[in-house]
Order: structure tokens, then sequence, then C-alpha cells
């Protein structure tokens, strides 16, 4: 059984800040201590990392958008979402949400680390900001990044958008930096660390761990630049065992649930897609049960996407417990993803190490962390069809595993599919979008009201602004060939 790490105190979460008086006189009263104009980053960085996966990994991005569209999950009574459109209004709110919370708290904490002579503080922000605009980047393409987040250092009110070529460019060294610059014996945040609890040496590997997930995205666009950097960040250490993995875990304590177990306490109308849950069941794969609940007939059944087709949700299989509980698990990045793409480069030759083990050891950490018995895991790995085949079919196999363990991590899977075009995702008889499933997010209104040239010039870098339209280093298009018919 994985050991859960939980860092988190009601201290923390609470914030609760006290903010000292001023020195003498009637000043003082003047100050609300209830509402402080500035904190110190150790009580930035909870709300900041809080903020930032419950966006990612909840109900809105995940649940309603990514995780349908990749087919981890099935939207039943409002479909708009799993049939392939999707509001102004959402995509506004997830734009707005990043930048003005997470994002700029997080450059809060690296300026204050920089103004402080903090490096492990500075390198903690730079870490989770390069997180964060990843997920932004590969959902929207070109967006503003080296020139946002001054607002109070600047009074410029709009900024051109960086290419995706050149966030990406900008990540992999703020990546690298932070990785080199954390000292583990440094002054540190402990109790406000809501991952690793202070460990500095466990968010230096995540930072390379990071930059290798990066470098991966490049694979197909700039695979020189993509081998350089794994290869670079390889060589510096990454995760070691599922101990090191990236991981929110939250608390049942009634003010801080899962988000996908808030949101079902309210709207309780998803279930597990029928291409994840044939996939496993073909496979043969014992996560069955951990992701997908029986349904009322004690079956494993799974409706299809993208259809208007409403079965009872009695005959549904809902979303398992593992990953539904007030207490489960917010992956930001784990070690069974780290070694498939470990398993992926070695297969390209980028570094020297057996694809074939690190394929295996990568099915064998996502199964232990989902609490799989040792014996069932060795059956599994022991079927001729689940053997690493090499070469592209051996390709295919890591990436439809890394589909299966990325369950719950909408974001990351839909990039990661839009990357490989693998598996094979069947088009929904209902689905919009000219029967395609989206390959990005459009901007938001608002922006073309307020940020106008930026808007129009990323449209025309990026040949439009559409559902369809791929982000810059998608050059599959999700494998998607017909866009009348599917794929």
């Amino acid at each position: 059984m994985i050991r859960m790490r939980r860092w988190r105190s009601a201290a923390v979460l609470g914030l609760a800040v006290s903010v000292a008086a001023c020195d003498s006189g009637l000043a003082g009263l003047n100050v609300d201590p209830n509402n402080p104009v500035d904190v110190g980053p150790e009580y930035l960085l909870p709300n900041a990392i809080e903020a930032a996966v419950s966006r990612v990994i909840g109900s809105g991005l995940n649940m309603d958008v990514t995780g349908l569209w990749v087919q981890h999950y099935v939207e039943h009574l409002y479909t708009v979402e799993d049939l392939y459109d999707i509001s102004n209004s959402a995509v506004a709110g997830h734009w707005s949400s990043f930048y003005a919370g997470p994002l700029q708290d997080f450059q809060e904490v690296i300026d204050k680390g920089v103004a402080t002579s903090r490096p492990n503080t500075t390198a903690m922000g730079m870490i989770m900001k390069a997180w964060t605009a990843q997920v932004m980047t590969d959902l929207w393409g070109d967006i503003g990044y080296s020139q946002a987040l001054k607002g109070r250092t600047s009074d410029v009110l709009t900024v051109e958008y960086d290419t995706q070529e050149k966030v990406y460019e900008l990540l992999l060294q703020e990546t690298a930096a932070a990785a080199e610059m954390i000292d583990p014996d440094g002054l540190k945040i402990t109790s406000g660390d809501l991952i690793y609890g202070g460990n500095m040496e466990r968010w230096r590997r995540f930072a390379n761990s990071l930059r290798m997930r990066m470098a991966m995205r490049l694979s197909e666009v700039a695979p020189g630049v993509a081998q350089q950097q794994f290869a670079a960040a390889h060589a510096a250490g990454g995760f070691q065992s599922n101990d090191d993995s990236a991981i929110l875990w939250y608390l049942d304590n009634g003010l801080n649930r899962h988000p996908i177990h808030a949101y079902e306490l309210s709207r309780d109308d998803h279930s597990v897609s029928r291409t994840m849950i044939e996939t496993l069941r073909d496979l043969n794969d014992p996560r069955l049960p951990v992701y997908a609940k029986p349904n009322a007939a004690g079956n494993y059944w799974g409706a299809a996407n993208a259809t208007f087709a409403d079965p009872p949700l009695d005959s549904v299989s809902r979303i398992g417990e593992f990953y539904s509980r007030a207490d489960a698990p917010g992956i930001l990045m784990s070690y069974a993803e780290l070694l498939f793409l470990q398993a992926e480069a070695a297969e390209r030759g980028w570094i020297a190490a057996d694809p074939a083990e690190l394929y295996a050891a990568g099915i064998r950490a996502a199964m232990e962390f989902n609490e799989i018995a040792a014996t069932d895991i060795d059956a599994y790995l022991a079927q001729p069809d689940i053997a690493y085949q090499g070469g592209q079919a051996g390709l295919e196999q890591i990436w439809t595993q890394k589909w299966i363990a990325l369950f719950g991590q909408g974001p990351e899977a839909y990039a990661e599919w839009r990357r490989t075009a693998t598996p094979v995702l069947p088009i929904g008889p209902d689905a919009e979008n000219n029967r395609q499933i989206p390959l990005r997010l459009f901007y938001p209104a608002a922006e073309e009201s307020y940020n106008r040239d930026a808007v129009e010039a990323a449209r025309a870098r990026q040949g439009g602004d559409a559902l369809s339209n791929p982000v810059w280093w998608d050059v599959t298009g999700g494998g998607q060939t017909d866009p009348q018919g599917g794929t």
C-alpha cells in the first residue's frame, strides 16, 4: 500500500495571518488585522497551490471539459461539453482564474523569495508557476507570459502574447534554473508546502521530472530541442519512487474536500466513459474496480461520449471511490507518468535505458499507487498483449498505458492524446464541432475586447481560434483525418 503524504494543517489552510500593529500612536487603529495588505510567501503558497490544482483537476476544466474530450468520463443530463461544445463564459472563467489567481500568487512568491534571498522559496514559486503555465499554453497555444503578471509593478493593462514555442523555451529554462537553485539544507517553507512538506530534494526531482514532461511535448515539432532538454533533465535526476510524486492530498474536513467529491455533492451526473471501461476490460486490467464503481446490477458499464442517449444513472459506472472521495489525491505529476516518458525517450534513443523495463516499471508504479496487489500486477504484466513489443507498436503501448494511468488528470491526458493520437477515440453520433474532438480552447471574448491586437496576432500565427485549430506542438490533430466521420 502506498504511504499517503498529508502535509496540510488547519492553521495553514485557514491562513490564520496576524498583522503587527504600527509601532506607536493611533495609526494602528486603521489596520484591519483580518485583511492584511501584504503577507509572506509561506501564506501565499498554500492558497496558490490549492487554487491551481483544484482548477486543473477539478470539476470545470477536468470533469466538464478535458476529461470528457479524452474520454475518461461521460457527462449526463447536461451534455453540452460532452458534445464538443463549450461556452465563452466557461472559457473566460478558466482563463481569468489562472491569471488573477494562482499565477499571480506564484509570481508574488517568486518575487518575495528573490527580495529576501531565499532561493528555495523562489524555486518553489517558479516550479508551480511553470506547471500552471504549461497547462494554459497547452489549452490555448499562444498566451501572455513573458510580459504578464506584472500588475503591481506596471501600469500596462495589455500584453503581447508569446508564441507557444517561446513559452515552452521559457518554461524549460525556468524549470532547469529552479532545480539548480534548490538547496535541500537551506531556509525553506514547511507548513505552507502542501505537496512536499519542505522536502526540497523532492521539489528538485519534481522540477526535473516536469522538464522531461515539457521536453517530450515537443517530440514531433522540435525533436532536437526535445531530445537535448529531456536528456539534460534526465541526467539531473527526476522522481525515484511513488513517494516522490507531486500530489496534493485533500482533507476530509468539510472545508477542503477533493473538488470532484465536492462537485458530486451537488451534481451527481458523471460516470466513467465506455472507452475507458472497455479498454480496461479488454486488457484484464485490475484497476477497473478502482476507476469505476459497479452499477445497480453489479456490472461495470460505461456510456458512450458525444451522444444524446441518456441511460438511467443506476445503469452506468460512476467514478471510483479512490478518485472521488473527499480526501482523494490531486495529482500534479506521478512517478508512473515519468517512467512512461522515460520509456518513450529510451525507445527514441534519447537516453541509454531499456524501454521494456521502464514500460513495465511504469505499469507497476501506476498499479501500486492504486493499491493493486503484487500478484495481480505480475499476472497483468505476464499477459502476451501487455508484453512490450518495441518500435512503433511499443510506443503505442506506452501511450495507451499512460492514457490509462492519467485517469483523473484530464488536462494532461488531453494534451498527450493530441500529441500521440493514442488511443483512437470514437466520435459519438451527436458530436458538434464538425464531428471533431476539439483540439484547443478559444480565447475569451473579454480578451478580444481589451487585448484585441494580441488576440488577432495570435490567431494569425495559429491559423485561427476555433476549437478545431491545433496548437503549435500538435502535428497529429489527435489523429482525426476525417472531419465528417471520425478518426
